[in-house]
């Protein structure tokens, strides 16, 4: 019996051990201030569709609201090129992504459905952060 007691303990922390390494590394992902614009957008988008409101939120600057809650965007297609705005066009320096997007739910005056949506960015200290959107 003494011999089973440490192979079931060893059982039992690897155990521990696996699930905790599994939680790390579905752990949400927050791009490096160091990140591109494109870099950001493409994490912003992925955690959108997978209804990660802690990512969405923190990589949305407060000018603009986080896809996070209603509508809820279930997918996205056909991103487009970067459009760089410079701030004599916009009032800030924006880097914006022109795309395709499906939502459910209706909210904030955006009808369930598939429709053109553009993603806006500008530089923080933190990084690129969402800072205006809209219908294109």
């Amino acid at each position: 019996m003494s011999i089973r007691r440490p192979i079931v303990a060893v059982t039992a922390a690897v155990a521990v051990l696996t699930a905790c390494s599994g939680q790390q590394q579905i752990a949400p992902s927050v791009p490096s201030p160091g990140a591109d614009s494109h870099q950001v957008m493409t994490a912003y988008l992925k955690a959108a569709v997978a209804h990660d409101c802690q990512v969405t939120r923190r990589l949305t600057a407060a000018s603009t609201w986080a896809w996070c809650d209603t509508p809820r965007m279930t997918a996205y297609k056909g991103v487009g090129t970067v459009v760089r705005l410079s701030a004599a066009d916009a009032g800030v320096a924006l880097e914006c992504y022109p795309m395709t997007v499906t939502t459910a739910g209706a909210g904030r005056g955006i009808a369930e459905g598939t429709r053109p949506w553009t993603l806006c960015f500008r530089h923080t200290d933190a990084g690129y952060r969402l800072y205006q959107q809209g219908m294109r």
